[in-house]
């Protein structure tokens, strides 16, 4: 029996070695994706993830939401900026962790998420708890508002950085304006880039600096982009890419933490100005009307 055992043994650790090399693999041809798929695929990558997600997890939700609650940071906003009174839209909602939290505060917000099943448990956590708090499904980076809705706006759990390529980061920026009241506020959180990068990162750096010449290649491509586990996000480098990054979109910066990864953004006088023409959008469905 001990030669089985030790064959049973030698054979158990060969496959923990294939694994380990399959694992590579396929990190490493994760990260050559964002040179490869254009901004569009890249995004219905990221939903495709949350779609398992959310699948896999929402019977959790369900009996785990008396712990949700804000990040210090996101609390630290509130308290040191004065926006209990307004609306606030909560934007990749999820589940409901901050939009709840909030509505238990007595503030006014509005959730929104791509995904049918996170909105419907949300919504219906809400009505358990007998939050007033509205869910409602869309997407995000294409919001279904009038003009002026909201007089803040949170964009949490990093998710700025699933939003494939600059531009589309910065057209996102502009286009939320919008929805923002003048001088409205927009809390976002970032991936900031963790060092030492490691050997197999800065390998498909290098290839992807190859791959984005080649015909239909990802011309958006920034070094920092990857795809752990197939979803796309963007690291960046330091405060100064994502500063510039802002800036460029027109918006005013009014704090930015590095080191804990958020940013507090304002529309400027000039980007209120050109709002003069409301957009007249329908207003989203709630879930249970559909």
């Amino acid at each position: 029996m001990s030669l089985i055992g030790y064959l049973a043994r030698g054979l158990a650790k060969t496959l923990e070695s294939a694994g380990r090399i399959v694992n590579r693999l396929s990190d490493l041809f994760n990260g050559l994706l964002p040179a490869l798929l254009s901004p569009t695929q890249l995004t219905k990558l990221v939903m495709e993830s949350y779609r398992v997600s959310y699948h896999d997890n929402v019977d959790l939700a369900t009996t785990g939401f008396e712990r949700w609650h804000l990040l210090d940071w996101e609390r630290e906003f509130l308290d040191r900026y004065d926006t209990r009174s307004g609306r606030i839209l909560v934007l990749g909602a999820g589940c409901g962790r901050e939009a709840l939290d909030l509505a238990r505060m007595g503030i006014s917000v509005v959730g929104i998420d791509t995904n049918f099943a996170a909105v419907r448990t949300a919504k219906r956590i809400a009505q358990a708890i007998g939050v007033p708090v509205e869910f409602h499904q869309a997407d995000f980076l294409n919001l279904p508002y009038t003009t002026a809705s909201f007089s803040c706006a949170i964009l949490s759990d990093i998710m700025y950085s699933a939003i494939p390529g600059m531009m589309r980061r910065q057209a996102w920026l502009r286009d939320l304006t919008h929805v923002l009241q003048p001088h409205g506020l927009l809390i976002l959180s970032f991936l900031s880039e963790r060092r030492p990068v490691s050997r197999l990162q800065i390998l498909c750096r290098h290839v992807n600096q190859f791959l984005v010449k080649l015909p239909g290649a990802n011309t958006t491509y920034q070094p920092g982009d990857d795809c752990p586990q197939g979803h796309f996000l963007h690291a960046f480098h330091d405060e100064d890419e994502i500063r510039a990054e802002f800036r460029a979109s027109g918006v005013l910066i009014r704090e930015l933490d590095w080191k804990r990864g958020f940013a507090i953004l304002a529309c400027t006088p000039h980007m209120n100005q050109a709002l003069t023409t409301a957009r007249h959008v329908p207003e989203p469905a709630l879930l249970d009307q559909k």
